[in-house]
């Protein structure tokens, strides 16, 4: 399945999240490509990586949307201020699962990409290419 096709199989409410998080995504944090394919168990995500690594996720669950980010899991100061902010959201290590826009805003959303955009990730870039 194309990310196409996948987005016209989506509800109306999910295609809206689904890309306007996309673009949020796209339009503030510039070092990442999308790349739509298969994210743990997940066939059909969004990928967003930096200089080849793995850094932010989105995709569509049965009863949840799914954001997963690298830099929450390395970066515990921005995952605790995203837990004082939300608190409808269900949060694992570098995960956020939510059901919809009042659970996390796209305010929110914004911010934190923004917020992760400016963090050093080279760091994390460095450990999985030396792991190759």
């Amino acid at each position: 399945m194309t990310a196409e096709q996948y987005i016209n199989s989506l509800s109306e409410r999910e295609q809206d999240i689904i890309n306007c998080f996309r673009h949020i995504i796209l339009e503030n944090d510039q070092s990442v490509s999308e790349k739509f394919g298969k994210l743990m168990k997940n066939p059909y995500t969004f990928c967003y990586y930096e200089q080849g690594v793995f850094k932010y996720g989105l995709t569509v669950s049965k009863n949840h949307f799914s954001f997963h980010s690298l830099v929450l899991y390395s970066t515990p100061a921005l995952m605790e201020e995203l837990k004082t902010e939300l608190q409808k959201v269900k949060f694992q290590k570098g995960c956020i699962n939510f059901k919809s826009l009042d659970d996390f805003p796209v305010s929110d959303f914004e911010k934190h990409i923004k917020d992760s955009a400016t963090i050093d990730f080279s760091p994390v870039i460095q450990h999985y290419q030396n792991k190759k």
